[in-house]
């Protein structure tokens, strides 16, 4: 650990490589002991080395025979808030990936990333100085994205990884941990992650250790961090996932403010009524404290619960009730390393939970079966706040995604907020993403 401490110093682009450096010299020592004689376990199908020229052969073929990924995704986005001027965004963002092929349990991943705006003032970026207009926050940036090794342990009974460098993380629905696809930009961690099951069937196991935070804002306003991540999960026959997490989130010196100890529990599950109906349900509940450098003294609560039902040729219709509680109206519970693009309407208000929280009253519907495969998703909000309950205001939803060929999808999203409170004001969103990946 005091290793990944000293690395906090080093260069932005030094840390994630000096993780896979430290992973990989772990994995090349189990590489050493098969070319002594001593069988490791090897997915590819190797499981002794005979000769130094077959190892290096062996690494060679697993170097080249990768494979290669490719997104390309153009977005046009309207985005009026009243009181501001509104912004129209042309991006198109391009995201090149190489994954190894298996070599002893290593694997690793390079992934380069360019957001191109054509006309950047046109629109708020958060970096290009037009504060007067309406946020859309997909800045111009060229970046090196993901760069990670990966490590299966060769355990008999216990399944066993871990994987060091900058990378994606998602834990569950990520309310609380996320990468924030929607965004031109995701957000990455540079992390080392250990994964295991303790050898018992449906348990899965999550440590992590983030020492760096690559919001969604290109390099700026990137998080130094000393965060620790625990999430231990285990599927509970007819009933569901049962998952336990920790989260001591401690951002040095670049956002005290977020810093935070969050204890809580989820329970997801899905069942089958009869053939015509089903049932899927989620529920959380979370305890969040300061943490460390945090200059504010509070505590608060999380709830969620949400119900789906399922009908056969109609669709999915669902309720759910989502509370971020506040601590006498001086500050709320919050989530900075979520995908906060998914929850609390897709107007993006409430990124930054206000000080006397935000209770949501949501309902939807996804109907089934419409004309051309289209898919549709349709959702009303209530929104108010946790200490006095005002109104801030009810939002509409409205997402239709099409897919086109195998490699090609279109996607067309709408966000209306009407707004009751000050500092909530109407806000609506149009975007059309165009996307080619293979």
């Amino acid at each position: 650990m005091h290793l990944l401490r000293e690395n906090l110093d080093r260069p932005l682009l030094c840390r994630p490589l000096r993780a896979v450096a430290l992973l990989a010299a772990f994995a090349a020592s189990s590489a050493t002991l098969a070319h002594e004689g001593h069988p490791v376990a090897d997915a590819s199908g190797l499981s002794e080395v005979d000769t130094t020229e077959d190892l290096i052969e062996s690494i060679q073929n697993a170097i080249t025979s990768g494979t290669v990924s490719l997104n390309v995704r153009y977005r046009q986005q309207y985005a009026d808030r009243r009181g501001l001027e509104d912004s129209l965004a042309n991006t198109i963002r391009t995201r090149l990936g190489y994954k190894t092929a298996d070599f002893n349990g290593l694997q690793g991943y390079i992934e380069l990333e360019d957001v191109t705006a054509f006309d950047d003032n046109r629109y708020n970026s958060t970096q290009n100085g037009e504060t007067e207009r309406t946020v859309i926050a997909d800045p111009e940036t060229t970046e090196l994205n993901q760069l990670w090794a990966s490590y299966q342990i060769p355990l008999e009974d216990i399944a066993l990884s871990v994987k060091g460098g900058r990378q994606v993380t998602n834990l569950d629905d990520q309310r609380f941990i996320g990468s924030v696809g929607w965004r031109q930009d995701d957000q990455v961690l540079e992390a080392v992650r250990v994964d295991t099951d303790f050898g018992i069937e449906g348990l899965s196991a999550l440590y992590a250790y983030v020492f760096e935070v690559n919001r969604i804002f290109a390099e700026a306003g990137d998080f130094d961090s000393n965060s620790h991540l625990i999430n231990v999960a285990y599927d509970i026959e007819n009933l569901g996932k049962l998952t336990g997490f920790i989260y001591l989130l401690d951002f040095q010196g670049s956002s005290p403010e977020n810093s935070s100890q969050t204890y809580g529990l989820r329970l997801a599950g899905k069942r089958q009524l009869n053939e015509t109906f089903s049932l899927a349900y989620q529920g959380s509940v979370a305890f969040q404290e300061d943490f460390e450098d945090n200059p504010e003294d509070y505590d608060a609560e999380y709830y969620l619960i949400d119900l789906a039902l399922g009908v056969k040729d109609i669709g999915t219709i669902g309720v759910g009730f989502e509370v971020l509680g506040s601590d006498s109206g001086e500050f709320a519970f919050r989530t900075p390393l979520a995908t906060l693009h998914k929850f609390q309407g897709f107007a993006d208000l409430f990124l930054i939970t206000p000080d006397e929280g935000v209770e949501d009253l949501y309902v939807y519907f996804k109907p089934a079966n419409l004309p051309f495969d289209i898919n549709a998703f349709i959702a009303y909000h209530l929104f108010s706040g946790n200490e006095d309950l005002d109104t801030y205001g009810q939002e509409l939803d409205i997402v239709l995604t099409k897919k086109l060929t195998n490699n090609l999808s279109i996607l067309g999203k709408y966000a209306s907020f009407f707004g009751k409170e000050p500092g909530f004001e109407d806000t609506t969103r149009l975007t059309v993403d165009l996307v080619f990946k293979f």
